[in-house]
C-alpha cells in the first residue's frame, strides 16, 4: 500500500508519549515512514511558516485536519495554507432525522467556504452515527441532507465494523461520496452507541475535578474507555478485510485519503510508538 498517512491523535498520552510536542509528532511520523500527516489541532500557536518547515524536515505532507464544528472557519485559512485538502468534523451530537439535516446544514454552509480554496469538508463516524432512525442509519440521513458537492465522508471502518456494519458494504452503498479512509484495526462488535441530541447540553458524562487538579471519572466511563480499548490489536489482526476496504474505495473516489488511526496501544508496557510501527510495516507489506 502507498500514501499512508498517520492521524496525529493516534500518538495518545503513553509514557514515552505524553511529553512530545505536536512538532516531535510530525517529525516521528516521518521517520516511521508515513506519507502524511491528519492534523487533530494542537497547531494553535504554531506559526504557518515554523509548521511548513516542520513538514518539509519530515518529509510529509498535510493531507487532512479533523476539526470540531465551531473551529472550522477559524482554522480554515491556516490549513489551507499548509496545503490540506480536507477539512472533516470529527464529531458531532445528533439522534434525529431532523437533527441530521441541522449538522447537514452547517456542513453544507462550512463547504461553500471551503470551496474558493478548492479544499473539501467532511464528517468522520463513530459507532453513534449507526444508530438507525426511521429505518435508516443516522449516518445515511445525514449524507442525504449534505448536498454541497465539495462535501465527503471520512469512514472510519473500525467504528463502523464495531458498530456491526461491514465497511465494504457501506462504502459501495454510498459510492462517490467516500473520500477518506480510517484505518483502525478492530477485533470485536460492540453495536451502535446510543446517541445524543445535540440540543441536550448536559454533558454525556459527570466528570469532575478532584483536588489535584486532574479529573475524576466516573465507573461508567471507566468500564466504557475499557471495552473499547480492548477493540485495539495489531494491524491485520482484527476483522476487518483492508484489501477489500481499499479496492472499494478505490472503485468509488479519484485520490481516497488513507489515515492510520489508532486509539489504544495493544501491547504491555503501553508504547504507541511501537503499535504505529507494526501498523504501517503491516499495511505496506499486505495491503
Amino acid at each position: 500500500m502507498e500514501n499512508i498517512n498517520l492521524q496525529l491523535y493516534s500518538f495518545g498520552m503513553e509514557d514515552n508519549e505524553k511529553d512530545l510536542t505536536l512538532l516531535d509528532k510530525i517529525r516521528i511520523t516521518g521517520e516511521l515512514g508515513f506519507d502524511g500527516v491528519e492534523f487533530a489541532r494542537g497547531y494553535e500557536d504554531i506559526p504557518v511558516d515554523v509548521m511548513k518547515k516542520a513538514l518539509e524536515d519530515a518529509g510529509v505532507k498535510a493531507v487532512s485536519a479533523h476539526c470540531a464544528l465551531e473551529v472550522m472557519e477559524k482554522d480554515l485559512e491556516y490549513l489551507a495554507a499548509l496545503g490540506v485538502k480536507q477539512i472533516i468534523c470529527p464529531m458531532a451530537n445528533f439522534n434525529t432525522k431532523e437533527e441530521a439535516k441541522e449538522l447537514a446544514e452547517d456542513l453544507n454552509a462550512f463547504a461553500r467556504k471551503c470551496a474558493p480554496y478548492g479544499m473539501k469538508t467532511g464528517y468522520h463516524n463513530h459507532t453513534d452515527e449507526f444508530y438507525k432512525v426511521d429505518g435508516k442509519y443516522l449516518f445515511d440521513w445525514l449524507m442525504e441532507y449534505c448536498t454541497e458537492p465539495n462535501i465527503m465522508f471520512e469512514i472510519d471502518c473500525g467504528w463502523c465494523s464495531a458498530a456491526g456494519v461491514d465497511p465494504v458494504e457501506y462504502i459501495n452503498a454510498h459510492a462517490g461520496r467516500i473520500g477518506s479512509i480510517h484505518i483502525k484495526e478492530n477485533n470485536a462488535v460492540i453495536g451502535a452507541n446510543l446517541p445524543q441530541s445535540r440540543h441536550d447540553t448536559k454533558p454525556r458524562w459527570d466528570i469532575k475535578i478532584g483536588e489535584d487538579g486532574k479529573p475524576i471519572f466516573p465507573p461508567e466511563f471507566l468500564e466504557m474507555m475499557a471495552e473499547h480499548e480492548k477493540l485495539n490489536c495489531p494491524q491485520g489482526a482484527g476483522i476487518v478485510d483492508w484489501k477489500a476496504v481499499k479496492a472499494a474505495a478505490d472503485a468509488q473516489y479519484d485520490d481516497v485519503i488513507y489515515v492510520v488511526e489508532r486509539e489504544a496501544s495493544y501491547n504491555n508496557p503501553k508504547n504507541r510508538i511501537e503499535c504505529l510501527k507494526v501498523d504501517i510495516e503491516w499495511l505496506r507489506a499486505n495491503v
